[in-house]
């Protein structure tokens, strides 16, 4: 199937002069399109919508996310980069440069949601196609509850923006209290819910579905510690019929296996061969991930060996996990894409492969990046069951997930066992992905495995990241988290 091909659209660049009246200065640009001439046809809405897609890319899915949510928990360990030596040492700072991404890319993606909700609710009948602006508006929705998603779990209270920011809009916006955030988060995730179809033809793969938005509705809720709501939208994704794990985990995240029956969101890529910076369309975690120096027979750039796994996360695995081997290289372990693991590759001795897919002529890699995954949901929806007191329910959905990776049921325990159970299996499903680190802190766990694994002490204001110094500069109505 095709990937949805998010482009730069000329639309992001669009510029509203305002207060000129001099008629000399009336002009008609003759290299650029202006606010004035856009906006009016289903092409124009359907690339403003792509755009906000644009900016899930580069400054959020591509790193910092990725950073954020491994990072901290001491399971991927970075080799260079005094920003990640911090993440990883729970020294959180303001100017930590992933930090300041992130936030970034959270506004850039809700600034431009925002402008094409704003424009499509303004939109007359014969410049916007009434079936297309049920659903854009869906993927707007959706689009601006994930950034607000990614804010709220990452910094708590930040300022909540609805509405298309212009010239005289305020610049000093003070925080919203975090129930506020996510109680919007919850209701533009419905609001999508409702407008989003189940799925799309083969031209529109990997837009937002209704599955996406209900996946993080009930993510949103178990934020609220709403677990009957959690419940609830969960139960109506599994009712959806067309989520299933994949029979092989490992092909799960192959680039040639990419929008399949496990995907509940994933942001698409595609090489461009653009060069460097953000009008490109594809990543580098392969290159990361690949041990230092391989070279390029093996790896793109011949491997740069930046994020690794540790001694612990591979004693996580029992064993016969056939998800060890499907996500580390180990020595002995049979050749990968012709390369043999040594110790000596590695700091470590260890080398993750769920990015790295073998040797790449690209300047990009073209893997998408999945957010969410039905294994995931299968762990939560396990969660939501067991605070609801089902939990001797909440373990089918436990064993479901290690059925697949060939590993024993697990008998039904205690209420506080069966949340053990579940982080463990969340541990070793998903590793290099984007919610770990939000679990450990979600649940309360974080101290108790920092400690445990790591031998670091987690503080309580560290349930939250500090809001980025350069915001507080420029941003006169922000406070900073208390703690930082």
């Amino acid at each position: 199937m095709k990937k949805l091909k998010i482009a730069i659209l000329s639309m992001v660049g669009l510029l509203t002069i305002y207060g000129c009246t001099k008629t000399f200065l009336d002009l008609t640009p003759q290299n650029a399109i202006t606010d004035v001439a856009y906006w009016k046809s289903d092409k124009d809405f359907e690339a403003g919508v792509n755009a906000a897609y644009f900016a899930l890319q580069w400054n959020g899915a591509s790193f910092p996310w990725y950073a954020l949510a491994g990072m901290p928990t001491g399971d991927l360990k970075p080799n260079e980069n005094a920003n990640h030596f911090n993440l990883e040492a729970l020294n959180f700072q303001a100017v930590n440069s992933e930090l300041v991404s992130s936030w970034s890319a959270g506004y850039e993606i809700i600034t431009r949601a925002n402008l094409v909700l704003s424009r499509m609710e303004k939109a007359q009948p014969s410049e916007l196609t009434a079936d297309l602006k049920t659903r854009l508006v869906g993927e707007g929705k959706f689009l601006r509850g994930f950034g607000y998603f990614q804010l709220a779990r990452q910094f708590g209270g930040v300022p909540l923006i609805l509405d298309e920011q212009t010239a005289t809009s305020p610049t000093d916006v003070p925080r919203a209290p975090v129930e506020q955030v996510w109680a919007q988060v919850a209701k533009d995730f419905t609001d999508a819910a409702t407008n989003l179809p189940v799925k799309y033809d083969a031209v529109n793969v990997g837009r937002a579905t209704r599955g996406s938005a209900l996946g993080y509705l009930a993510y949103t809720y178990m934020y609220l510690k709403d677990w009957q709501k959690a419940a609830k939208a969960t139960e109506d994704l599994m009712a959806l019929g067309i989520y299933d794990l994949t029979p092989d985990y490992k092909k799960t995240f192959a680039i040639s296996n990419e929008n399949n029956e496990e995907t509940v969101f994933e942001v698409q890529y595609r090489d461009s061969q653009l060069g460097w910076g953000a009008s490109r369309n594809g990543h580098y975690l392969p290159q990361q991930l690949a041990p230092r120096g391989i070279g390029e027979k093996y790896a793109p750039y011949g491997g740069w060996g930046n994020q690794l796994p540790t001694e612990q996360v591979v004693k996580a695995f029992e064993p016969g996990d056939v998800r060890r081997k499907a996500q580390i290289l180990v020595e002995g372990d049979e050749p990968y894409y012709g390369f043999e693991m040594e110790k000596k590759w590695t700091t470590t001795g260890y080398a993750y492969t769920k990015w790295w897919q073998g040797p790449s002529a690209n300047d990009h890699s073209a893997i998408n990046l999945k957010q969410l995954r039905y294994a995931e949901v299968l762990l939560n929806y396990a969660e939501i069951l067991n605070e609801l007191g089902r939990t001797a329910e909440a373990y089918t959905h436990i064993n479901r997930v290690r059925a697949r990776a060939k590993l024993p049921p697990k008998t039904a325990g205690t209420k506080e066992k069966a949340l053990d159970d579940i982080m463990q299996e969340r541990r070793v499903e998903t590793l290099c992905e984007y919610n770990q680190w939000y679990h450990l802190t979600r649940t309360g766990k974080a101290a108790e495995f920092l400690k445990k694994e790591y031998g670091r002490d987690f503080k309580p204001h560290q349930v939250v990241f500090p809001i980025p110094q350069s915001e507080l500069d420029v941003n006169r109505a922000l406070t900073q988290n208390p703690g930082y």
